[in-house]
């Protein structure tokens, strides 16, 4: 396994999204903050967005990313209707217009907890799905009703919802545009778990706070061979995982994990 350079970067202001940085813990968290129209995937929230996970993703004193709204009540809106209304040909021959978030989302490195208060409807939903791990609030709403538009999601949701919950699930929410409540998502696996409004940032936290205490190149390498169960078959990606054990054998984090376990105290993973 190639060992990935990790880099210090400088603190960057956004637009539409806000960084905070848990130093101690080794967390970033991005909150969406775009009140006038409701955390929309526009071109500047998908810039900052963007800019802003590359950010937290390349500092090596992140250990793990939390994505959260500054909305009491919405985590996204979605794509901006009024701008997908004006898309003209020639752009569309130029290029997806979402390509560059969803590529930046899809190659994260680092482990990513999301954190759903209140409504996630089309790309805002796809925007959720990208998390490792999903946290939801009790009142949250979840959907994917694109097909009352006459288009069909386009970022990823017929893909990521399909895998999670099956094609006959994925079928019924999709072709009916059904809201999903907050325990049908945990029922059908979409959610890891659900939460008062007001624990929601804690909770993601402390799931962070336990991922931090590991050494970050072990997290990235898990989080690979993760991925690989959904992208290989089988065959192929048991033996990338063996080829991924062995890499780590030799590390730094190895030797300390197991002097820890033999002396018996909990192992120090910060620098590592």
């Amino acid at each position: 396994m190639q060992r990935i350079a990790l880099l210090h970067t400088n603190f960057c202001s956004y637009e539409k999204v806000v960084v905070e940085r848990l130093e101690q813990e080794q967390i970033g968290l991005i909150y969406l903050n775009s009140p006038n129209d409701l955390n929309s995937l526009s071109e500047p929230m998908k810039r900052d967005l963007a800019l802003a996970i590359q950010e937290l993703d390349q500092d090596s004193n992140i250990k793990v990313l939390i994505l959260l709204s500054k909305l009491e009540k919405l985590f996204c809106a979605g794509a901006n209707i009024k701008d997908i209304s004006k898309i003209s040909l020639e752009s569309q021959l130029k290029g997806d217009i979402f390509q560059n978030i969803f590529q930046v989302l899809e190659s994260i490195r680092k482990p990513l907890i999301v954190g759903i208060n209140g409504v996630a409807l089309g790309g805002g939903l796809e925007l959720a799905l990208n998390g490792d791990i999903i946290v939801a609030t009790e009142e949250c709403k979840l959907g994917l009703p694109e097909l009352k538009l006459g288009f069909i999601p386009g970022l990823g949701g017929t893909q990521r919802l399909t895998k999670l919950i099956g094609k006959t699930n994925a079928m019924k929410y999709i072709l009916t545009s059904d809201s999903i409540s907050a325990q049908e998502a945990y029922q059908r696996g979409i959610v890891n778990s659900v939460v008062k409004k007001e624990q929601l940032r804690e909770e993601c936290i402390n799931i962070a706070k336990k991922i931090s205490e590991k050494s970050l190149y072990t997290l990235i390498a898990a989080k690979a061979a993760i991925k690989n169960a959904e992208e290989m078959p089988i065959s192929q990606a048991n033996k990338v995982e063996r080829q991924i054990f062995n890499s780590l054998l030799n590390t730094k984090a190895a030797k300390e994990g197991v002097t820890a376990f033999v002396e018996k105290r909990k192992p120090n993973f910060r620098n590592i």
